[in-house]
C-alpha cells in the first residue's frame, strides 16, 4: 500500500518516489521540501512514469535524503542512455537562457559554485548538465549536496539556499567550463582549451558517452557548436561571478577535423567499429570504452595499415608523410607503432 507519491522532473524524465504506508510523514514532507526545486509533476503525468523509487523503511532520514539524491540521479542518467549528452557538471543560467556547464568530478567546488552563481542567475543543477543534440539543455534541479563532517550530505532545497529560479524561456548550452580550482590562484585565469588536450577530461565525467550514436566525434561537434571548452582556474567561488561574460566570450576559430570509424579488434578477436576524430596528426578514438589520442606517426601507420598488410608499403607512406627522420631506423619505428596499435586492437599484425 502506498502512502504518498512524489514526482519529479530530471534531465527530461519523471522519476516517482513511492512511500510505503509505514513511512512517517516527516520523511515524505523532508523529501518534498529537499525536491522542490525540481518542478514537482503533477500526479496524472507522473502516471505515466515507468522510473520508480519504493521507499518503505527509513532507519536514518538524513542518510535516507542522502541516498535519495543518488538514486534519482541515477535513474535520470540511465533514462537519458543513447539520446543525451550528460556532463558531470554544475550549470547556472543567464536570463537569455544560455548555460554554462562547470564540469569536474566529485570535489572540485561545483555545489559551493552553483551556490555562490545561482543567487544571481538561475539555478541549473550543481550534479548534471545534461542536453540534446540542439544543445537544449534539461535541467535537474536536485537538492544541492552540501558537505558536512561526520555527517551525511546535506540535501538543501535550492530556495532554501537563496538560489534563483530558471528563466521562463529555453535554456541552450552556451559554454563548457573545465574547473580547476586552486588556491594560490590570485585572480580567476580562463583558457581555451584544443578538443584534444580537453577530451581526457571530458571522456572521464560524462555518463553513458560509449552509448551516444557517435561517442567521442559527437561530443567533438558539440563542444564545438557550444563555443569549444575553457579552463578556468580559480582560488574562490565567490572569485567567479566577476567573469561569467568572459566565458562566453569568443574562441579562437577551430582547427579542422572529420568524424570517422576505424575497426578494431576485441580479445576474443571479433571485430567491431569506433568512432574517432580525424585532426590529420592527431586521432582521438573511443574504443572499448577506452579513449586513445593517437600521436606522432601512430595515425598515418593506422590509415596505411587500412589499404595494405604490406609492412614496406606502411613505412613508405610514413616517411612521405612524415619525411626521412633524422635519426633511428624508420622500419624499427613502425614496427614499434604497430605492435602498440596490435595491443590496442585497433590494427590486425600485418
Amino acid at each position: 500500500m502506498k502512502k504518498a507519491v512524489v514526482a519529479l522532473a530530471a534531465m527530461g524524465a519523471v522519476v516517482r518516489i513511492e512511500f510505503g504506508a509505514d513511512v512517517a510523514d516527516e520523511v515524505i514532507e523532508r523529501a518534498r521540501r529537499a525536491w522542490s526545486g525540481a518542478a514537482i509533476v503533477p500526479a496524472p503525468e507522473a502516471l505515466d512514469s515507468d522510473l520508480r523509487i519504493e521507499v518503505d523503511q527509513i532507519p536514518d532520514i538524513e542518510r535516507f535524503l542522502e541516498r535519495l539524491s543518488t538514486d534519482v540521479t541515477l535513474e535520470a542518467l540511465a533514462h537519458g542512455r543513447g539520446n543525451l549528452m550528460m556532463l558531470h557538471a554544475a550549470g547556472v543560467a543567464l536570463d537569455d537562457g544560455r548555460v554554462i556547464a562547470f564540469v569536474g568530478p566529485s570535489g572540485r567546488g561545483k555545489t559551493t559554485l552553483s551556490r555562490v552563481l545561482a543567487s544571481v542567475h538561475g539555478y541549473v543543477s550543481d550534479e548534471t548538465i545534461a542536453f540534446d543534440r540542439d544543445l537544449r539543455v534539461l535541467p535537474y534541479r536536485k537538492p544541492l549536496s552540501v558537505v558536512r563532517k561526520g555527517a551525511p550530505k546535506d540535501q538543501v532545497a535550492p530556495a532554501d539556499a537563496g538560489m534563483r529560479d530558471l528563466p521562463d524561456t529555453e535554456l541552450t548550452l552556451a559554454a563548457i567550463v573545465l574547473l580547476d580550482r586552486d588556491p594560490s590562484v590570485v585572480e580567476p585565469e580562463i583558457e581555451h582549451l584544443h578538443f584534444i588536450d580537453a577530451v581526457p577530461l571530458l571522456v572521464e565525467q560524462t555518463s553513458y558517452l560509449a552509448e551516444l550514436d557517435g561517442t567521442v566525434a559527437a561530443l567533438a561537434e558539440l563542444c564545438e557548436r557550444a563555443g569549444g571548452v575553457r579552463r578556468l582556474r580559480y582560488s574562490e567561488a565567490a572569485d567567479v561571478p566577476a567573469v561569467i561574460q568572459s566565458l562566453l566570450a569568443a574562441e579562437p576559430a577551430p582547427e579542422p577535423w572529420e568524424r570517422t570509424r576505424v575497426a578494431v579488434k576485441d580479445a576474443e578477436g571479433q571485430s567491431s567499429w569506433a568512432d574517432a576524430v580525424d585532426y590529420g596528426d592527431t586521432l582521438v578514438v573511443l574504443s572499448d570504452r577506452t579513449l586513445r589520442v593517437l600521436t606522432g606517426i601512430a595515425p598515418t601507420v593506422l590509415r596505411a595499415a587500412r589499404e595494405s598488410d604490406d609492412l614496406g608499403s606502411i613505412v613508405n607512406a610514413v616517411i612521405e608523410h612524415h619525411g626521412t627522420p633524422p635519426s633511428g631506423d624508420p622500419e624499427e619505428m613502425v614496427v614499434t607503432a604497430i605492435q602498440e596499435l596490435v595491443e590496442a586492437g585497433l590494427i590486425r599484425r600485418p
